[in-house]
């Protein structure tokens, strides 16, 4: 058999080596993946190996880390193997995976809400009374908010006694906060442990009283004055979020790993297959997490990483980790010795380095066949006089690249400083470009306003994005008041959508006053499936319901035939529905829905998750009985769903069958219409029951002068615009597509100067027209919040990068955000000691051998041409200072044409070196 026999692929043969990686089964393997060995088609190909050797695509867990590297695998996954079941397999970071599975599993309430990094520093100022905005904005005081973030989530760690090389964030604790430590415990005669660290954590106005009654020096007081203050923000950040049921990204690993961790009788899902991409960049509690995941035998674990691109210490990630996992996957270290994407010119030069100053084994390093003809230009070293020189030298550069508009630029910087100072270069020069550095797009305030209008209207319990809209469309002029007022709803059982909806009522006071007043019918459906558009409907359940009663002899039960296939398993159990069909008179859909219309009337319904069995039964009517149209008929439905959220806002899990058990009420679910009817039933009494008590303070809350200010405010700035886009959401035309909500909702902003005019927001567009949306597939709005929501919300700036969307040729890049790109040419500036190693780094050998690593990620972006360029002078304080040529180049310099370049009159002077 010919080794393209193997693969569907037959327009790409892989290398020995690839073979290897792609055929690595059962035990540890490690696989070695220098950048442009093929390892995205590695990955794919090794899911397609797996299946035909019999591995269900649902026991598949491969890793990434970046979403942007997932979606390419998911992506290749669709394009190349072609297999619809695929796409159950597993694909993402360990951040996704564990938010997903602490849902899945009710780990963590189901109303709970993500933090981002701002978001949290927010939450934090309500108690320093800063303004958030102006801490975000300095570095400085960011990092120290950075620091009290941590704490709490080593404190987390401590709490629970995760193992000391777990933690994530040790170095949160600086010296001299172990030095206020010790002096408390020894104040205190207590032994300074994890117990005391713990007791000072949680009593710290104890502590702080006691630091004031004269017991330290002036000095040592000051000191622990600090440490106390820090930590009792840490202690109610803590506190704060598990309160009002909010979760920062660490809390995702943290919960995750204490929950596997706990889990004695493998309730939880284990994986018999896994690969991790990029393990070099994990941290310690993420292998943790999925060693915790991992099947614990038989189970086939392979890692892909590459120690020479080892950059991410900064979040915890630990070189000797990858020695550990050399050691596990002894007898199974496979390297990839080809590189498929470099030429010939350039690979030499990265394997150069790589030996010389990274110093890796040469036998070890890829070697390639791809040896194009050179023209010259391909290899550069640009010596300026002054860094000014140099910046307008870079732009001129990228100007002469840009002519090719079939080529890609980029402009590599080590901060976000470079980043801004080189992007007003180019304006100058009118040279448009795409800066992927500092605060990223995604997380501008401009694009977290535009998205929070997509997520309220995807699912409006996204207390974060409310928050969100009350600051921008300034209903509140701070985000501390909105983030308040939100919160003073959730405790009343009130959604800001009640607003728009009601002129003097709530959600809750609406299903009180018609259960007092009217009869109701509580009603289910079982369907072929769960797409409200296509699937049919084969049961409806309904009983009425009279003050709290079931009216005698209101049970209505029918069944309808299908020529549509029903699923045999509802999850992990056989659906009970084809039984029961067996042995029950089966109705044609008009017949059916015609009994079903006649029976309701025009009474309001309550179903448990009402709002799929409403839209279901509209498109069922629709195609069986077109002159009904339900929402004129029968416009008025209740979600018990939605009450119970409301009204019990902290529960884990809103499961019929878990509330069932949760709030020890009568009945079952069982997933057949009539006994899920009556099981509702008991769930709607209860939410009564709890509406009773809470109405009253509801109207309070809104009839108070200031509150209805606010309230007169969202209804003018946001009314209008919700109801009518909340109206089209299951409508299937191209007019309602979540990119039109995007514009139409941008140009709104703009139109009444909630923020100023954003250049990027075409680029977001196109990325997810070409890239993410299909209308084929997903037509209506409905269903493009259902495929897409999440991942929006977690892209990046590097993910539009990577489009076949991006009409940007010129980017410029730190060297964190470049990794994982490529890029025809590559100019690495400022390529001197003080930059390539830090300054800061000079003295600090672990650290210089890591900025080494990020020099050669710089370098190995280039797929054409790479130039280095540095400037002699840079000028400090009025004086001169003599700047010099980064170390590492010295091992490579050979193979750089010498290019002096000095600056005088306005015109460049070209020295031959």
């Amino acid at each position: 058999m010919k080794i393209n026999d193997r693969y569907y692929n037959k327009s790409w043969i892989p290398d020995p080596s690839q073979i290897e990686a792609i055929e690595a089964q059962d035990s540890y393997h490690f696989v070695m993946s220098p950048p442009g060995c093929g390892k995205t088609q590695i990955l794919t190909e090794r899911i397609r190996y797996a299946h035909d050797k019999g591995i269900k695509y649902t026991d598949m867990f491969c890793v990434t880390f970046t979403n942007r590297a997932a979606r390419v695998i998911r992506e290749r996954i669709r394009s190349i193997l072609g297999d619809k079941g695929a796409e159950e397999v597993y694909v993402g970071n360990v951040h996704r995976y564990c938010s997903r599975f602490l849902y899945k599993h009710a780990v963590v309430p189901a109303g709970s809400s993500m933090l981002d990094d701002n978001d949290a520093i927010g939450v934090i100022t309500q108690y320093t009374n800063e303004d958030e905005h102006a801490i975000i904005a300095n570095p400085g005081r960011r990092r120290m908010y950075a620091e009290i973030i941590q704490l709490a989530g080593l404190m987390h760690q401590i709490i629970h006694k995760h193992p000391r090389h777990l933690r994530i964030h040790p170095e949160c604790v600086k010296p001299n906060d172990i030095l206020a430590m010790r002096s408390i415990c020894k104040a205190h005669r207590m032994t300074f442990d994890a117990k005391a660290m713990i007791d000072i954590f949680e009593n710290t106005d104890f502590y702080l009283d006691a630091a004031k009654e004269g017991v330290y020096d002036f000095k040592t007081r000051q000191i622990i004055e600090l440490f106390l203050r820090k930590m009792s923000l840490a202690y109610r950040y803590k506190s704060d979020k598990r309160a009002n049921n909010l979760l920062d990204f660490e809390d995702l690993l943290l919960l995750t790993y204490d929950a596997m961790r706990s889990d004695s009788i493998g309730k939880y899902k284990r994986y018999p297959w896994v690969q991790v991409d990029e393990v070099q960049d994990l941290n310690p509690l993420q292998l943790a997490i999925i060693d915790a995941i991992t099947a614990p035998e038989g189970a086939t674990t392979v890692y892909l990483g590459d120690e020479q691109q080892a950059i991410y210490s900064f979040m915890g990630a630990k070189t000797e980790t990858l020695n550990d996992l050399k050691e596990r996957c002894a007898g199974h270290v496979h390297y990839l010795n080809v590189n498929h994407r470099s030429p010939a010119y350039l690979l030499e030069v990265f394997n150069h380095y790589a030996e010389k100053v990274l110093n890796i084994d040469r036998n070890l390093l890829p070697t390639t066949t791809y040896a194009p003809k050179k023209s010259g230009d391909e290899l550069r070293l640009i010596e300026c006089d002054t860094i000014e020189t140099e910046m307008q030298e870079v732009a001129n550069l990228a100007s002469r690249f840009s002519q090719n508009d079939k080529e890609t630029t980029a402009i590599i910087v080590t901060s976000n400083r470079e980043a801004d100072a080189m992007s007003k270069v180019l304006d100058s020069h009118n040279l448009p470009h795409f800066k992927v550095s500092g605060t990223d797009l995604f997380s501008s305030d401009e694009v977290k306003l535009l998205l929070a209008h997509l997520n309220v209207l995807a699912n409006e319990d996204n207390l974060i994005a409310w928050v969100r809209l009350f600051k921008g469309l300034k209903v509140f002029e701070t985000t501390t008041a909105s983030r308040n007022f939100i919160r003073a709803l959730s405790d009343r059982a009130i959604l800001p959508t009640d607003f728009l909806i009601y002129d003097n009522s709530t959600y809750v006071q609406d299903f009180y006053e018609e259960y007092e007043n009217r009869e109701i019918v509580i009603f289910d459906t079982e369907t072929t499936g769960l797409n409200i558009f296509e699937d049919d409907i084969l049961q409806i359940a309904a009983v009425t319901l009279r003050h709290g009663q079931i009216v005698e002899g209101s049970e209505f039960n029918i069944f309808i035939a299908t020529q549509r296939k029903i699923p045999r398993k509802l999850g992990d159990i056989e659906n009970p529905i084809i039984e029961e069909m067996k042995h029950n008179t089966l109705h044609d859909h008009a017949d059916a829905l015609q009994q079903f219309i006649n029976y309701v009337g025009r009474r309001p319904l309550i179903g448990h998750n009402a709002d799929y069995d409403y839209n279901i039964l509209i498109h069922n009517l629709e195609r069986y009985l077109p002159h009904i149209d339900l929402r004129q008929q029968c416009p008025k439905y209740f979600d018990s769903l939605k009450l119970i959220r409301l009204l019990e806002p902290h529960l884990h899990e809103y499961k019929l069958k878990t509330l069932l058990t949760i709030l020890n009420l009568e009945g079952e679910n069982s997933h057949l219409a009539d006994a899920d009817v009556h099981a509702t039933c008991s769930l709607v009494v209860y939410c009564h029951r709890k509406a009773a008590k809470i109405i009253d303070s509801q109207q309070q809350f809104i009839s108070h002068k200031r509150v209805q200010e606010h309230i007169s405010i969202l209804r003018k700035r946001y009314a209008n615009r919700y109801l009518q886009t909340r109206r089209n959401l299951y409508l299937r035309n191209a007019e309602s597509s979540l990119t039109n909500q995007l514009n139409e909702f941008y140009e709104y902003l703009l139109a009444e100067k909630y923020i100023e005019k954003f250049d990027n927001l075409p680029r977001i567009i196109n990325y997810l027209n070409h890239d993410m949306i299909d209308p084929c597939t997903t037509p209506s709005l409905y269903e493009q919040f259902t495929a897409h929501i999440i991942d929006i919300n977690s892209l990046r700036e590097s993910d539009i990068c990577g489009s076949s969307s991006m009409t940007d040729r010129l980017f410029i890049v730190t060297l964190h955000k470049a990794k994982g790109m490529e890029f025809h040419n590559v100019i690495v500036v400022n390529a001197v000691d003080g930059c390539y190693p830090t300054r800061s780094h000079i003295a600090t050998p672990m650290a210089i051998i890591e900025d080494s690593r990020k020099f050669y990620v710089g370098l190995s972006r280039a797929r054409k041409r790479l130039y280095i360029t540095y400037s002699s002078i840079s000028i400090e304080g009025n004086r001169p200072q003599a700047r010099f040529l980064t170390r590492f180049m010295q091992p490579i310099l050979h193979y750089f044409q010498q290019l002096p370049i000095l600056r005088r009159s306005g015109k460049n002077i070209f020295l031959k070196s």
